[in-house]
């Protein structure tokens, strides 16, 4: 699988003294860079670290993850227990992310067409201002829940580099996979598969 991550892009746009004005294959250039997952690629096996050379602070797969409860974004509060017993997709991410902008509404659709059947994702915003993801999450008419990246967070999943990054716990609370980079509508709809 080809991953886009607005953090790995950056330090190479950077390194290699890029400015502003950044074309659409620099992106897929990026992608492309070795250590970055290549077609065909299994999953990591239980136990092992997370794909990737940035899966550092994270949960191995296959370990027992206690998810908190959480404020979300609209002012509502879900207690810990809500996530017991579900398939839970956890996406960190940032309104200023275009990788985000373009992988939200497909992380939207699952959880409309699988949160009846327990399957629901949560969005993580690292925005500094709540107001600003509040806004970007209503704007856009995502249904998914939305809350604001917090140390309880950071302690459950823990905090790898790049964005976005996606979790998915599954209904026996065990990490299941996590994914650094842009996913794919059809990386998504895999998810699903969990149930």
């Amino acid at each position: 699988m080809v991953r886009r991550d607005c953090l790995g892009w950056l330090a190479g746009a950077m390194a290699a003294g890029a400015s502003a004005g950044f074309q659409r294959e620099s992106f897929a250039q990026a992608a492309d860079a070795p250590g970055r997952d290549a077609p065909g690629r299994d999953a990591p096996a239980r136990g092992a670290p997370a794909r990737g050379a940035s899966a550092r602070g994270a949960p191995p797969i296959g370990a027992s993850v206690e998810l908190p409860s959480v404020r979300l974004l609209d002012g509502r509060e879900l207690p810990a227990s809500h996530w017991k017993g579900k398939v839970v997709v956890i996406e960190l991410w940032a309104t200023w992310c275009p990788f985000c902008a373009r992988q939200n509404p497909h992380l939207d659709r699952l959880h409309r067409a699988h949160r009846d059947r327990g399957l629901e994702v949560i969005a993580l915003s690292i925005d500094s201002d709540p107001e600003v993801a509040r806004r970007y999450v209503s704007e856009r008419g995502y249904s998914f829940h939305a809350a604001m990246f917090d140390e309880r967070w950071q302690a459950a999943i823990g905090r790898p580099k790049g964005l976005p990054i996606v979790w998915v716990v599954g209904r026996d609370s065990k990490l299941a996979r996590l994914e650094i980079g842009e996913l794919f509508a059809e990386d998504i709809d895999d998810f699903s598969k969990l149930l």
